[in-house]
């Protein structure tokens, strides 16, 4: 097995992480005045604010998908898949970590940290586009590592988009269609990835139940970081409960897993919140 076996083709590669994180990039050197978009729902009236960092964060996040696409296009098993539509899997992890970047680096917007943060999501961005590409069906012994490390990454994304989201000054009407959308696009890729289904209506369920603790976080004095490890948690054992419900375990075997990530998420809480 070669190294070169487990990369996407090196210039694909090249040219769709350059392009996304020249994209944040040139926040700081360009920008708009912001806009407030106000509009009326049911006698609720929404008002959000759309600057230059917004518009660029969808876009990457665009771009993402269709670069984690053509990617996928240079794999020898792509093949294996009944048609282009199998690829929209692979969307999702790319996706979710362009938006938790923009996100990160608007938040540390005219902070040194800010270049710190750059480089660090240029990584975890060039890791998400190779684990993905190694879990395109295949019978590679590198399928299962790939498998691992990306539901690791994706819990990963969502602690950190957490962690973001309530160390800006959001209102809750901000935050909590972002954390909803955060925890199904996790926690039906981790399910996928698990049991090899996508369990739709398992992973929405799980979603709205962790957004409506995501509801009572919002109120609560607690540190980003412990509100985050909390909801990974939880997000976490739901998972594992799905898949151990439906991989049919019993007893210790079906609680065992979820029981564990908790108690580790509360020492955890406990040391760095």
């Amino acid at each position: 097995m070669r190294l070169r076996d487990s990369i996407p083709e090196i210039n694909r590669f090249a040219i769709v992480s350059a392009a996304i994180m020249l994209a944040f990039a040139l926040t700081q050197l360009i920008s708009f005045p912001a806009r407030m978009l106000v509009f009326s729902v049911m006698g609720i009236q929404w008002d959000f604010t759309l600057d230059f960092n917004t518009v660029v964060t969808l876009l990457t996040a665009a771009l993402a998908a269709v670069g984690m696409d053509w990617l996928i296009l240079s794999h020898p098993d792509k093949d294996l898949y009944q048609s282009r539509w199998a690829y929209l899997r692979h969307w999702i992890m790319p996706v979710l970590t362009s938006l938790v970047i923009g996100i990160a680096l608007n938040a540390f917007s005219g902070d040194p940290l800010w270049w710190l943060v750059f480089l660090l999501g240029s990584l975890l961005l060039m890791a998400v586009f190779v684990a993905e590409y190694n879990v395109v069906p295949s019978e590679d012994i590198r399928h299962p590592l790939a498998r691992i490390g990306l539901t690791g990454l994706s819990f990963a994304l969502f602690l950190l988009l957490v962690i973001a989201l309530y160390s800006a000054n959001l209102r809750l009407y901000m935050r909590l269609p972002i954390i909803g959308l955060g925890a199904l696009m996790v926690v039906s890729r981790a399910i996928n990835l698990r049991i090899g289904e996508w369990a739709l209506l398992w992973s929405l369920i799980n979603s709205l139940i962790l957004a409506e603790i995501a509801v009572g976080f919002h109120y609560l004095p607690l540190p980003p970081i412990r509100i985050g490890l909390y909801l990974v948690g939880i997000a976490y054992g739901l998972t594992s409960l799905v898949t151990a419900f439906k991989e049919g375990r019993r007893r210790w075997a079906f609680w065992g897993e979820p029981a564990v990530m908790l108690a580790v998420v509360l020492i955890l809480s406990l040391i760095w919140g």
